[in-house]
């Protein structure tokens, strides 16, 4: 077995609707046929204990050590990032965003201001938090980030600590899409994810990590 549940190895994940019962019954309901944490799920255990082959075809090996649903990454902030598949493979690690038609969360202008309404100190330590990402990312003044979405900043940056915590100076964080490509949702996406990177760079290097990100279009 080489496909789990959380950040461990006690909750195996043996067909993708394990996915969904080991998720807090508030949660259950994000798992959905059609939408990108069931067509992840079942994504990965099609491939047999392998990378998908989208993803082997990227990294150029398809050995899986293990992956991992729902992995959780403390980010900078002091949030959580809960990655889609965190997978370990020999050397590195990569950190998957499993995507349909879901957008990318907000864009980094929307969510500092997002708790405003209930904190009103959350903006300052939210601008912080993306001044540190400028600064990491060597791209200059935080505001360069404002239309950047927020979700692709702490994914790479969770492919980055993940790596570093197991003595790997490289990781990939990699799209998987499973949304046609002549539907709006996947060319607003691929905008998003070609902006990032026109800004970063392919291959960032967070915490003495580098990162290549990458977009895997599944059929």
């Amino acid at each position: 077995m080489r496909l789990f549940f959380g950040g461990g190895t006690d909750r195996p994940v043996r067909v993708a609707t394990d996915v969904r019962d080991y998720l807090p019954p508030d949660k259950c309901h994000q798992y959905a046929e059609g939408y990108s944490m069931a067509e992840t799920a079942k994504a990965w255990l099609r491939a047999n204990g392998c990378l998908p082959p989208s993803m082997a075809n990227i990294v150029g090996d398809d050995r899986l050590e293990t992956g991992h649903f729902e992995y959780p990454t403390k980010v900078w902030g002091g949030g959580l990032s809960m990655t889609d598949v965190m997978a370990f493979i020999p050397g590195s690690v990569i950190a998957v965003e499993g995507k349909v038609r879901e957008p990318f969360d907000d864009e980094v202008s929307t969510w500092i201001g997002r708790e405003e309404h209930s904190n009103k100190k959350s903006p300052d330590h939210r601008r912080a938090v993306i001044k540190r990402y400028a600064q990491a990312f060597n791209v200059g003044s935080e505001e360069r980030l404002f239309d950047v979405r927020y979700q692709l900043l702490h994914r790479t940056l969770s492919a980055a600590l993940t790596a570093r915590r197991r003595g790997a100076t490289r990781a990939w964080m990699i799209v998987q899409s499973f949304a046609p490509i002549d539907c709006p949702e996947h060319t607003q996406n691929r905008a998003d994810f070609d902006r990032y990177i026109g800004l970063v760079g392919s291959t960032p290097i967070l915490k003495g990590v580098s990162v290549r990100l990458a977009w895997a279009q599944e059929r």
